[in-house]
């Protein structure tokens, strides 16, 4: 299951929830109910009691377990496999369907660069989405795909995507 803001804060919620679900992945969704993504706020269960099986965050950029407190939580509350990646240049709504379109609108309005960047950020429309889906598609083969055996390591095509940065 995954999601993106909101959604990505229930893919994960669902998947401590509900054991049938086998991996998530949050595209820039805290896992607390705060105002602003580094705040303390009151965490979620799932951001309280962590998760067993496999997880992938991935944030704008700025946003990673060190600036992000719910999902520092949820990290040191986990014990199955967890990933966190920072899309360099992403804003919250370059894991959205705003990502190519607001560009295009832009254009058309005549609207200036601050006020697309604001809500995209600065990574072209198509490597933003190229890097999401391969990100996406790399996790879920790793865990989902693996056969009888367990996965190794999970390696991300950073040299493809040099705006794609893990964090601890």
């Amino acid at each position: 299951m995954f999601g993106q803001s909101a959604g990505g804060f229930t893919a994960l919620e669902a998947m401590f929830e509900d054991h049938r679900i086998a991996a998530a992945a949050n595209f820039d969704g805290v896992t607390a109910y705060v105002q602003d993504d580094g705040d303390h706020g009151y965490p979620s269960p799932v951001a309280a009691h962590g998760l067993d099986r496999p997880f992938l965050l991935v944030g704008k950029d700025g946003n990673t377990r060190r600036t992000v407190p719910s999902w520092d939580a949820l990290w040191r509350h986990s014990s199955g496999p967890r990933h966190g990646l920072t899309l360099r240049g992403a804003e919250h709504a370059t894991y959205t369907d705003a990502e190519p379109l607001v560009p295009q609108i832009a254009r058309a309005l005549g609207l200036p660069r601050d006020t697309v960047t604001a809500l995209v950020g600065t990574v072209p429309p198509r490597r933003a989405i190229t890097t999401e889906r391969v990100c996406l598609a790399a996790f879920f083969t790793h865990y989902l795909r693996s056969g009888s055996r367990p996965p190794g390591p999970l390696e991300w095509p950073a040299p493809r995507f040099p705006d794609l940065r893990p964090f601890a």
